[in-house]
């Protein structure tokens, strides 16, 4: 398989820019000092140790003191190099390694595209199932000295997505970075970063040691505090310092992306990559929803030969519901003027560009169009690279499947059963996405509100229900509360602009505006959500109204799964939020990796809301009467079968890590089940309301008498969006010391550490330098 590379590529195209240069040195620069400070407080404090322990056995007078004084000397030095033996080589996991008598083509692609690109072939080549490509390294100390192999794992589910050019491009991008020696900085300070990480954050036998000791009589409790205190001045300087390394390395990180991206643009132009780049989201999330269907049917022990065709599938059914023809499909190319056709647009804010490691992808195709090169795309699939691309996919799916350890038969027909999913009642483009990703009835107190729109005639109103308007109203809503959440988080600190200027709706925003900018914002989207909230009580209303007037039970029906679709979605949300509540107390007292008695009653406090929001569920699950269709529909004997027996406990601050340990297991099958639910009664609720109204529409027809109805508890949590419970965002002051959180706390807390160090490096000097 050969893909035509252009022709004419400037002879500067790929070569490192001045920016590259200077981070580059930055990197290098900053990763030896961090290794010269490193070696020299764990050579130092280890001389020291001996100096002690020598004046220790030979003199007199303060021996005692200078045992002391070499043990604690001795106990830091070992602190600082036991880091050295902790550093892991890299590993892809459980993945599929082929070789060249596996894929004679593929590794022809690979070495011809390796030469082309002037990069050394791949030392091993691997196969994943991720939307991804990437350059493997196997690390380990001795990489310090020696450069390690290139290793190059391809997956399979990003080839699934892409034709022979785009294909050609991401791995030219990878093999951009296999040539580029700047990758050894990148390596070195991955080796780095680990030694760093398990001095900084890991706990260890000789931190309780020391813990112990600081609790003992207080004659021997001072010896625990001060090394506390050196290592915890060791950990906090070493990790500022290390910071601006790691902020050099990401910079530099960027500038190799540009760079490996015109190796790609050299070989295939500049449009190939970033039609790639604009497949991956879909690739994405497709991929999840892919992972998902395919575990729900190996529980029913149904499994494919297959996962691939699957993919493509639910790709193709995604952009149908979205009503976007360019949903994982590459937007036309113009024939006139391409280096001016751009795919990707800028948005107001990004995450903070310091921890960006790649570029946005806007930036990447201004720079790979900056001089562009046109391309001769070739559009077949990307699966064309692979000898016998039907059975590694099969063989690859088996791999897959292999790791659910459960029986399951292959279906022939799991292609079918996609699109039978497909075929979801609210997934009907005629509802205009109204239901699609979004819950009405969270915005209702109480189901009894959905029926108090005033109806005159159900049968002209039903053929008026769901208007081009409402699809208009939703994509302005996402659209609206997609700038509002940007805005806030620029508000919060969460996220910057992209160029250091906010930029809104054509106009520049200072930070002090913001406030007042979101306030507008909110209002713009409870305005929105008012129409659509109203439209949705019109729905429920002129469907109830309809039944009323046929009867049959169809009244009771309809509000009966309406009140279980309501405490369904409700009690899920309580739950969530409960747990949003908890994960938020425990990031912020355990910020600074100390837990205090008072951190501890307000993170009990957090776990006992979510205590109570599960037993709430279980305390209702007797009463609530699903009714035949669907318990059918959820492959149950009643709701209690749901559940397992409730033997949960309240958190106490004896119990807490324990609790814990097991508190996620108990949120995962209740929310798991309330999910089930939720989405079943929306089913059978929209079902109904559509048998109703064809009914209306056509009085010849035949409707049968309505299942029984569904019944719910008359009281059970509610939470309408704006009531969630309050979060903490920023820490207090001195978690903010201790995390370093900010330019202030970050710069007051290294001026304490180094001096409690230098203070240390003092009174040990009286040993090393006599």
């Amino acid at each position: 398989m050969e893909a035509i590379s252009p022709s004419h590529i400037p002879s500067d195209l790929t070569g490192p820019n001045q920016a590259h240069k200077r981070n580059l040195w930055l990197t290098v620069l900053g990763l030896v000092l961090f290794v010269l400070v490193y070696l020299s407080l764990s050579g130092w404090f280890a001389w020291a140790s001996y100096s002690f322990l020598r004046h220790g056995f030979t003199g007199n007078g303060g021996d005692f003191y200078s045992w002391i004084a070499g043990i604690g000397s001795g106990l830091i030095s070992l602190f600082m190099i036991k880091a050295l033996f902790f550093v892991k080589k890299g590993s892809l996991g459980n993945e599929y390694e082929i070789t060249e008598k596996d894929q004679p083509q593929l590794f022809r692609f690979l070495h011809q595209l390796a030469d082309e690109t002037g990069a050394p072939r791949p030392h091993r080549v691997f196969l994943s199932p991720q939307v991804n490509a990437c350059v493997f390294y196997d690390l380990s100390i001795l990489n310090f000295f020696f450069p390690s192999k290139k290793n190059l794992e391809i997956g399979l589910a990003l080839v699934n997505v892409l034709s022979v050019s785009e294909l050609k491009a991401v791995l030219a991008h990878e093999f951009g970075h296999f040539a580029q020696k700047s990758m050894a900085v990148g390596n070195w300070v991955y080796i780095a970063q680990q030694i760093a990480a398990h001095l900084i954050a890991r706990r260890d036998a000789l931190d309780d040691f020391l813990r112990s000791v600081s609790r003992f009589d207080i004659r021997v409790a001072w010896i625990g505090w001060i090394l506390r205190l050196v290592i915890w001045s060791l950990r906090s300087a070493l990790e500022s310092f290390f910071n601006l390394v790691v902020l050099a390395q990401r910079a530099l990180s960027r500038e190799m992306e540009f760079q490996a991206d015109l190796v790609a643009v050299s070989v295939t132009g500049s449009d190939a990559l970033i039609h790639a780049l604009h497949k991956l989201q879909a690739a994405d999330e497709a991929w999840e929803t892919t992972q998902g269907f395919i575990t729900d049917h190996i529980r029913i022990g149904k499994g494919a030969k297959d996962i691939f065709p699957i993919h493509s599938k639910i790709i193709d059914h995604s952009r149908k519901i979205w009503n976007n023809p360019h949903y994982g499909a590459v937007p036309e190319l113009p024939s006139e003027n391409p280096e001016n056709h751009r795919v990707f647009t800028s948005e107001i804010a990004q995450p903070p560009r310091m921890w960006a490691t790649h570029p946005y992808n806007h930036e990447r195709e201004a720079n790979a169009k900056k001089r562009y090169i046109p391309g001769s795309l070739d559009d077949r699939s990307g699966w064309l690279v692979f000898d016998d691309a039907e059975s590694l996919r099969e063989k690859f799916t088996e791999k897959i499947l292999s790791d659910f350890k459960t029986e399951f038969n292959q279906d022939p027909e799991i292609l079918t059963l996609v699109d039978e999913f497909y075929k979801k009642e609210y997934l009907n483009s005629n509802y205009r996405g109204v239901y699609l990703g979004r819950s009405f009835v969270r915005y209702a107190s109480s189901p009894v509100e959905f029926y108090n729109y005033k109806v005159d005639s159900p049968k002209e109103e039903l053929e008026k229900l769901y208007p081009q308007s409402l699809s208009d109203q939703l994509e302005k809503l996402r659209s609206l509360e997609k700038e509002k959440n940007l805005l806030a988080g620029l508000r919060d600190g969460f996220y910057t602009p992209a160029d250091g200027i906010i930029r809104f709706r054509g106009n520049e925003l200072k930070k002090r505006e913001l406030p007042s900018a979101i306030k507008s914002l909110e209002e713009d989207c409870k305005e929105i959500q008012t129409l659509i909230f109203e439209h949705d009580k019109k729905c429920r209303s002129v469907h109830k109204k309809a039944a009323e007037e046929i009867g049959m039970g169809w009244p009771e029906y309809l509000q009966g799964l309406l009140e279980i679709l309501h405490y369904a979605d409700h009690s899920r949300a309580n739950i969530e939020d409960s747990r949003a509540l908890l994960n938020n107390v425990y990031s912020v007292v355990t910020a600074d990796r100390h837990v205090s008695s008072a951190e501890l009653i307000r993170l009990v406090a957090a776990g006992n809301q979510v205590y109570e929001a599960l037993s709430e569920v279980h305390k209702h699950k007797k009463n609530i009467i699903l009714g035949s269709e669907l318990l059918k529909d959820l492959d149950l004997k009643d709701w209690s079968s749901a559940f397992s027996e409730f033997e949960f406990t309240r958190a106490t601050e004896d119990n807490m890590q324990k609790w814990l340990e097991v508190v996620d297991s108990w949120i995962d099958e209740a929310l798991s089940a309330l999910f089930a639910l939720k989405h079943a009664s929306l089913e059978r609720l929209l079902i109904a309301e559509s048998k109703v109204a064809e009914k209306i529409r056509n009085r010849q027809s035949t409707l049968e008498p309505a299942p029984e109805p569904p019944k719910v508890v008359s009281e059970y949590p509610v939470l309408t969006p704006g009531k969630e419970r309050e979060l903490q965002k920023r820490l207090d002051l001195w978690d903010r010391f201790q995390t370093a959180d900010g330019l202030g706390p970050g710069l007051l807390r290294f001026v304490v550490a180094t001096g409690i160090l230098g203070a240390a490096l003092y009174f040990t000097s009286f040993a090393v330098l006599r």
